[in-house]
């Protein structure tokens, strides 16, 4: 089942626990954004929390802005989406270095950079001290 991005407003912390909903991520700049997902109906939704630019503050919502980050619904969000963290089984799909379909449980996830400093992608490394690009691999269970 996917992700769908419903479109819906929240006022109040309890409104949003009330639905269901848990803040996943929060957004920087002078235009930030909150992000909430809903675990058992996966639905996401997205809204302004502040709003710097515009000099009135109605936008500004300091309950949601404050609101802490729900890291167990951050993990169920970023697993519906598929991507591998750090403690996560990953199965082998790609690849010459590792057999495809070796399935290795994730001990680490770092960047790999040019000698620019400029990235070029994302390694993971399973208990067995092998690493592999990211990208060769999908997300078990």
């Amino acid at each position: 089942m996917a992700i769908t991005y419903i479109h819906r407003r929240f006022e109040t912390k309890a409104e949003v626990l009330e639905a269901g909903f848990f803040k996943v991520a929060h957004s920087g700049g002078s235009y930030i954004t909150a992000d909430f997902y809903n675990p058992a109906t996966k639905e996401y939704t997205s809204q302004c929390v502040r709003d710097y630019d515009y000099e009135a503050y109605v936008k500004d919502n300091d309950e949601l802005y404050y609101m802490q980050i729900d890291e167990a619904a951050k993990r169920a969000y970023l697993h519906e989406e598929g991507i591998i963290l750090v403690g996560d089984f990953a199965e082998v799909v790609k690849g010459r270095t590792i057999e495809h379909g070796f399935i290795g449980k994730v001990i680490a996830k770092k960047e790999y950079k040019d000698r620019y400093g400029r990235f070029l992608a994302n390694y993971i490394y399973f208990e067995d001290g092998r690493k592999i690009n990211v990208d060769n691999c999908k997300l078990c269970g």
